[in-house]
């Protein structure tokens, strides 16, 4: 059964087919990632990453969990690892990993997105209330991404 920390609904005037790129897109993530500092790509389409002030976060695509209208991806995030990065090197020395499911749906606009974070796993420093940093992180990030996509959408 999945623990929910968060689930957060956005509306794009993008279509689901650019939204769709977006969440795999590293420069995209980058719009609304907190305290960003570089992010790359590992498996284009497949696995990212960004990094930031507290760490380095993997960003791959859970291809049994996805399908036409939904991307799920894990997320695993390092506060020890340096660049060159890896994802091998992050998984070994993760903090974090927890599920985000992306939900498309077309709507009048243009997409619906449906994002919900769950199954938080901390492997340090378990004292963080890390479901309430998700939950505060998300709601600050909610006007970033509508704006920076919205944007990217219409400069396609």
């Amino acid at each position: 059964m999945s623990r929910i920390i968060h689930r957060d609904v956005m509306e794009f005037e993008a279509s689901p087919e650019q939204v769709r790129g977006f969440i795999t897109n590293p420069e995209r993530i980058a719009d609304y990632y907190p305290g960003l500092i570089d992010y790359g790509t590992f498996t284009p389409g497949k696995a990212i990453w960004c990094s930031g002030k507290s760490g380095v976060s993997l960003l791959e695509v859970l291809e049994q969990d996805s399908s036409g209208s939904r991307i799920t991806l894990e997320v695993i995030t390092s506060n020890s690892v340096r660049p060159p990065y890896s994802a091998a090197a992050i998984k070994a020395s993760a903090f974090l990993r927890m599920v985000e499911d992306w939900e498309l749906e077309e709507c009048a606009v243009g997409t619906r997105l449906t994002k919900t974070w769950r199954d938080l796993v901390k492997y340090r420093m378990k004292w963080l209330p890390m479901g309430f940093i998700v939950r505060r992180t998300a709601a600050a990030e909610h006007d970033k991404i509508i704006e920076a996509w919205n944007r990217a959408a219409r400069s396609a």
